[in-house]
């Protein structure tokens, strides 16, 4: 049974316990209730119960996390997650240093997570959230911990990350596509890969991995199921996850577009048999996916030639896409796969202001049905 004892800095718990014939005691204290205590000392006898080394949790939390990485995480998946994880582990540096990991408990995380949130986007506090989650998981599955300290955390809204995702507008979408089909030519990729952006809403590295056998000229789909790695390795890669493998529609204007790109490559095969052997849609001169920063360059310079006050991204384009077919009354289930999103929280999420204006029309699409019926 635990002794539970008021001292000078708060409440202080001791549990007895018997290892190797001999008794011992657990202590812990610099609780500030009563509750808390009784609380981590229940855990503890719980612990002792199961036969979990209770010496576990004592371990320095960033060290732990390191070794649990490079153990069982490094390599094991892409240079990406590599990436993420250690990402997740400065995360942790800056907020839990000399920290052990029984110390980590709920308040301490979301604390952590809340000012990480302050000068950061959403989308970055929840990735940082979910790798460390990966580590503090296993360590409950461990028995290293009995309660999850990331459980039912809460990631704060940014102010500026939704409200102000840059997009273009549907009148400048129509102005910058006509533009670029006026300009349009098989053998420069740039124009290809923003034209392609606009109409998929795919993501960059997904646009730039497309390979000839994932067009559909028959069904009139685009199979999405692998990556353009160009940030680490310069060579194929997976998905963000499994629901970014896809199969999306494209309409028959894109289809028209990559059949006059199919028709150019298939006539430089036949002159070098060894053109293009990734069989990539898109290429630059070296037979190579064209570089994020030259697809922005290009894309920077029409907008300002068109005169749009926007500083657009090839990613603004994944934004802009399905920002049309939000305001075109597109189902967010349909948009969700469509854009490849884990789940369709992460839609809801990233266009929390579309969909509260569409609300706002459809409550006043109601009044006026309900006005009408009752005139009747």
């Amino acid at each position: 049974m635990a002794n539970i004892v008021k001292t000078e800095t708060g409440w202080k718990y001791r549990v007895s316990y018997k290892e190797a014939g001999k008794y011992k005691v657990k202590s812990k204290s610099g609780f500030p209730t009563k509750k808390l205590a009784l609380l981590a000392a229940s855990e503890m006898e719980q612990k002792l119960h199961r036969g979990v080394d209770i010496n576990a949790g004592e371990e320095n939390f960033i060290e732990a996390f390191k070794n649990w990485y490079t153990t069982f995480r490094k390599q094991k998946k892409s240079v990406e997650n590599d990436k993420h994880y250690d990402y997740a582990i400065k995360f942790c540096e800056k907020y839990f240093a000399g920290l052990k990991i029984n110390d980590v408990n709920r308040t301490t995380y979301q604390k952590a997570i809340n000012e990480f949130a302050k000068t950061h986007a959403k989308e970055t506090t929840r990735k940082r959230h979910v790798y460390v989650r990966s580590f503090i998981r296993e360590m409950v599955y461990e028995g290293v911990i009995l309660r999850d300290p990331t459980a039912r955390v809460i990631i704060p809204d940014d102010e500026t990350t939704y409200k102000d995702l840059k997009s273009l507008s549907e009148v400048q979408v129509k102005k910058l596509v006509k533009e670029l089909n006026n300009h349009f030519n098989p053998i420069h990729s740039s124009i290809s890969v923003i034209l392609f952006a606009i109409a998929s809403g795919a993501r960059f590295s997904e646009i730039i991995g497309l390979t000839w056998d994932c067009i559909d000229f028959v069904q009139k789909t685009i199979k999405i199921n692998k990556t353009w790695d160009y940030k680490n390795t310069n060579a194929f890669s997976n998905t963000k996850n499994y629901s970014s493998n896809r199969i999306i529609t494209i309409d028959d204007n894109t289809l028209s577009m990559l059949n006059k790109i199919k028709v150019y490559q298939s006539a430089e095969k036949l002159k070098d048999s060894t053109f293009n052997k990734n069989k990539l849609v898109f290429i630059n001169g070296n037979c190579f996916p064209p570089s994020n920063n030259a697809i922005n360059k290009s894309l920077k310079r029409y907008c300002k030639k068109l005169g749009f006050n926007k500083d657009i991204s090839i990613h603004g384009l994944r934004h802009t896409h399905a920002t049309l077919l939000l305001y075109n009354d597109c189902n967010i289930k349909y948009l969700s796969k469509r854009l490849g999103h884990n789940t369709i929280v992460t839609t809801l999420e990233t266009y929390s202001h579309v969909i509260d204006e569409m609300e706002q029309k459809e409550s006043y699409k109601i009044s006026e049905l309900m006005n009408k019926i009752n005139e009747i």
